[in-house]
């Protein structure tokens, strides 16, 4: 973690900074200190880390992880600025004005115009654009020569249409978390839900990651396959394991049943709802997001009674089916054994201590 938070204090100032051509008294210098103190204000910086975790341990040097390559470093760094691009305008689009217990960054931004908020979100989109593009500055301009071994030009390619893929899928899932918000309760599709999971979360937060430090390490397309299978069913179990977090706090204004969030344990419990009662329970879905001032606390009723149903049991269900396909994933015998041997404890590790059962 203070490897990461240097090299990304580093890289910042690198992709964002360069002073080269500013015009005194443009809005250049104060944006971007701004923008730095977003991206530096803490985080679990899960993507850099898993982006490392997977080089060290596919590349052998599980024993000395002492300061990875720089070239793994700054893949690493790629993803968190990747990150912060989507939370800027996650925030945005949710109309947040707290993030990690400090203000959003259009917020902030909005002090440049003396407090407009109008002004702040348009910033902030642009914001968000730029910390995109510093992402991609990182990638394109690896220092490839210094790669110890050299990363082939196959490698980096891959790297590459790896980073485009996953950038594209983020996008669709979150076009498809908009949408589905939208659409009446009887007509969502499990389904469709599940693969805005895999999108938005899993293939981001979980498998471009985790495949960008396995590429650096050199492994094949059988390998990468593996970790691809591992990593998506972490993701989406990670996710569904998210969904039932929110669901056993207390409501509040940010919770995904005053949101009016499609998860699919309410699916779930929507259909174990008998069919001449399903009209009322939609309702109270809806009134729950309109119901301004009184949507907390016709939230915490109802989430009561979603406690006591099947839905959650069979979410439970799940996931465990998800993170037992991820435990087959590491036994193929594609992998090096010391990666294999890693990712199982990996696995251990996060079903003890993350995804224990949190709702009987």
């Amino acid at each position: 973690m203070q490897h990461l938070e240097t090299r990304l204090d580093h890289v910042v100032g690198r992709v964002l900074c360069d002073d080269d051509g500013d015009v005194p008294g443009s809005v250049r210098r104060p944006m971007v200190e701004l923008m730095r103190q977003f991206v530096l204000e803490g985080g679990k910086r899960i993507r850099p880390q898993l982006c490392l975790w997977s080089y060290r341990h596919a590349s052998g040097n599980g024993e000395n992880p002492d300061v990875p390559p720089a070239i793994a470093s700054d893949v690493a760094c790629a993803w968190e600025l990747f990150h912060t691009f989507l939370l800027c305008h996650d925030d945005i689009i949710d109309g947040a004005d707290r993030r990690r217990g400090r203000p959003t960054l259009h917020h902030r931004l909005a002090s440049l115009d003396g407090g407009s908020m109008i002004f702040g979100a348009n910033l902030g989109i642009v914001a968000g654009d730029l910390l995109f593009v510093g992402s991609m500055r990182l990638l394109h301009e690896l220092d490839l020569e210094s790669a110890k071994p050299a990363l082939s030009a196959k490698s980096y390619q891959r790297l590459l249409r790896l980073f485009s893929r996953v950038a594209c899928e983020t996008g669709f899932g979150q076009a498809i978390d908009i949408v589905q918000s939208h659409v009446p309760l009887g007509d969502v599709d499990e389904a469709v839900v599940l693969k805005g999971y895999d999108w938005k979360t899993a293939a981001y937060t979980f498998e471009g990651p985790m495949l960008s430090g396995a590429i650096l390490a050199g492994l094949d397309e059988p390998a990468l396959a593996a970790v691809s299978r591992f990593a998506m069913a972490i993701g989406q179990a990670y996710q569904l394991h998210n969904d039932l977090l929110d669901l056993r706090s207390e409501a509040h204004e940010g919770s995904d049943l005053v949101q009016g969030k499609r998860t699919p344990t309410l699916l779930r419990a929507r259909l174990a709802t008998p069919e001449d009662r399903r009209v009322g329970f939609d309702q109270r879905v809806e009134q729950i997001k309109d119901a301004g001032v009184h949507a907390v606390a016709m939230a915490e009723a109802f989430r009561q009674e979603l406690l006591g149903s099947g839905a959650v049991r069979s979410t439970q269900s799940a996931i465990e089916a998800l993170l037992a396909d991820a435990a087959a994933a590491t036994a193929d015998p594609a992998l090096p054994p010391r990666f294999s041997s890693a990712m199982s404890g990996l696995l251990a590790a996060m079903a003890a201590k993350y995804f224990a059962p949190v709702l009987i």
